[in-house]
């Protein structure tokens, strides 16, 4: 006997309906998992492009801090300055973090020149610079250095041991003294933060 016609088209329409769904729900899928694919490459392209960039800035700092305070000088007029992020005066107004002053013979540079490093509510490292020096580090100008700096500490090692803080002038206990070697932590980036550290040694010290 033969199957009726109708019944036949019910069926074949039914089944493309269901390979219709199937079809729409799979590819549901696959598009929801090459949005999360690509978002995921994306986040870690970011991500490794931020790193990049923040050990090339902390790789140029330390070679800035390397040259310059490896090239500082004794000096009674010129002292050398380490300031406390917790010390009620600070030389630069505005001052986030620790701040270090000082002379150096730099190359390229007439004379002594001032140099220092702070950190600006902005999170700017700014860099002091004065030509000739006149032994005042709140004059002169300051340039930004490096960026998104959430942390700029300063230790400084005396031959016995490392101390928060350093002064030079003619009245302390460090007068006209260079410490021996300069420890200098930065880290880099308010959030997922990136923290690097030197030790700069002072060979005339």
């Amino acid at each position: 006997m033969d199957k009726p016609i109708g019944n036949t088209r019910l069926f074949i329409m039914g089944l493309t309906l269901v390979e219709l769904l199937v079809a729409m729900a799979l590819l549901v899928m696959i598009s929801a998992s090459s949005t999360l694919m690509f978002r995921g490459v994306m986040r870690a392209w970011q991500t490794g492009s931020l790193r990049t960039e923040r050990y090339q800035q902390a790789r140029l700092l330390f070679e800035l801090f390397e040259r310059e305070l490896s090239s500082s000088v004794a000096s009674s007029r010129y002292p050398f300055i380490g300031v406390d992020s917790a010390d009620a005066s600070p030389i630069k107004s505005g001052s986030r973090f620790d701040q270090v002053f000082f002379i150096g013979t730099l190359p390229g540079r007439t004379g002594l020149v001032e140099r220092g490093y702070w950190v600006n509510e902005k999170g700017l490292l700014m860099c002091h610079d004065e030509e000739p020096a006149d032994g005042d580090y709140a004059t002169g100008v300051s340039e930004p250095c490096g960026r998104d700096v959430s942390e700029f500490s300063v230790s400084f090692f005396d031959g016995e041991g490392w101390l928060q803080r350093w002064d030079g002038r003619a009245s302390s206990a460090q007068a006209a003294q260079l410490p021996k070697a300069v420890h200098l932590i930065v880290t880099i980036g308010s959030q997922h933060s990136e923290q690097f550290e030197t030790i700069v040694y002072v060979p005339t010290s």
